[in-house]
């Protein structure tokens, strides 16, 4: 993503949208075409854990690209089959950072955890979590903090960015595949 792109994703984060969070809150959501969405992101969840506990093994690769992000990292976690488990980049620009965590189940995306931090040079800093939880290349669930929301663009964003990422990997390639 460009400057122009990204900051303003960043800035309307981190301000938030309190009255749609408040009314997203109160809506259910709804199984995507026929799937268990509960069971589906139980299993989600529990493959979260099994990721995190597993021993893995880590490569880690810095990329700037001006305009888009300064200090920018991406870490792939890789099982002991060499199958990418876990990817995470993050990065800063101006007075606002990200972290977002991309996990991975047989070379499929299922789930993404972001956080936003940030704010104005002279105020309080804010923080912003979203979750995106995938099976089958279909959102089932997008939550903004603990507020599960009508999926957004972030959340398209993180499904086509995941898959960008698996294939950086042989072409270290970053910025042009997270500066676009």
């Amino acid at each position: 993503m460009t400057l122009f792109i990204r900051t303003p994703i960043i800035l309307l984060a981190i301000t938030g949208m309190t009255g749609v969070k408040t009314l997203a809150s109160q809506r259910a959501t709804m199984p995507t075409s026929g799937i268990d969405t509960t069971a589906a992101i139980n299993v989600i969840r529990a493959e979260y854990r099994n990721i995190n506990t597993a021993k893995l093994t880590t490569e880690a690769f810095k990329y700037e690209a001006e305009g888009c992000v300064e200090e920018g990292q991406v870490k792939y976690f890789l099982n002991q089959k060499k199958e990418i488990v876990k990817i995470v980049e993050s990065g800063s620009i101006g007075d606002g950072s990200w972290n977002r965590e991309f996990y991975f189940q047989s070379g499929k995306f299922i789930f993404c955890y972001e956080t936003l931090i940030g704010g104005p040079a002279i105020g309080p800093e804010t923080k912003t979590e979203h979750r995106t939880y995938v099976k089958d290349d279909q959102v089932l669930r997008y939550m903004d903090d603990k507020n599960i929301v009508p999926a957004e663009q972030t959340a398209a964003d993180a499904l086509k960015i995941s898959y960008k990422l698996l294939k950086a990997y042989t072409t270290k390639k970053f910025a042009e595949v997270l500066c676009q």
